[in-house]
């Protein structure tokens, strides 16, 4: 899979909660992963297309991102395995991007941490803003705190009212299922509804051994699946 040399793995800069919440539509940073060509990132606000199931690929399995998966220490990691229904895990990116004092309302900027998992492949089309694609499936995971909690989002136009799946608080944004977590690290499934529904009931640990968690299998209770404080 081609990839934008533009963008940076360990990108920092200070996020607006509006731009977090984009983020949870559109894919947010790893849609960039899969832009060919040298155009900007994708804005907030934007209609973002979905994934084109005749232009998807099932790929080749990419065995560093198999290793970042099971070795990341910033948060408890929740995946689909190698691969699911067909589609193997080609890409793993990390991103760093600065939370600021005035959106958290705490006394200092803090840096947030996420991880993009990129299950399947696209061939890149030009479809009159450069050469992008849209991969089948994407799962994100976001130190704890990054995005705001359900009740601080739920007015917002376009999210689904929370409700739980697998024992943990959950909306709908889009193409985006997020879910949260009990330490409030947010695990995001991006993909067709169908896809999606079962993705988000397959996810299981992959780094629990490096941290020292209890496993936790697809479809199991996820309420205590975050990392201990």
């Amino acid at each position: 899979m081609r990839t934008n040399s533009n963008i940076k793995p360990n990108l920092v800069r200070p996020v607006s909660v509006i731009i977090l919440m984009a983020l949870l539509a559109s894919g947010g940073l790893a849609a960039s992963i899969v832009w060919a060509g040298q155009g900007d990132e994708p804005q907030p606000g934007k209609a973002y297309k979905v994934a084109d199931s005749a232009n998807s690929h099932s790929g080749v399995l990419d065995p560093r991102a198999v290793e970042t998966a099971r070795t990341w220490d910033q948060a408890g990691v929740l995946w689909l395995g190698e691969q699911f229904e067909g589609l193997y895990l080609t890409k793993a990116q990390t991103v760093e991007y600065v939370l600021s004092a005035a959106m958290t309302g705490e006394k200092e900027d803090r840096l947030a941490r996420s991880l993009y998992l990129i299950y399947g492949e696209c061939t890149p089309l030009d479809t009159g803003d450069g050469p992008s694609c849209v991969p089948p499936l994407q799962v994100i995971v976001r130190t704890p705190n990054a995005i705001p909690q359900p009740e601080a989002i739920r007015r917002q136009d376009g999210f689904s009212n929370p409700y739980r799946v697998r024992g943990v608080p959950a909306m709908d944004l889009q193409t985006a299922t997020t879910l949260w977590l009990s330490d409030g690290t947010t695990v995001t499934v991006h993909a067709d509804p169908d896809v999606r529904v079962a993705a988000v009931q397959a996810l299981m640990s992959a780094n629990h051994a490096a941290l020292g968690m209890a496993q936790v299998d697809s479809g199991e209770d996820l309420a205590g699946s975050a990392r201990p404080r």
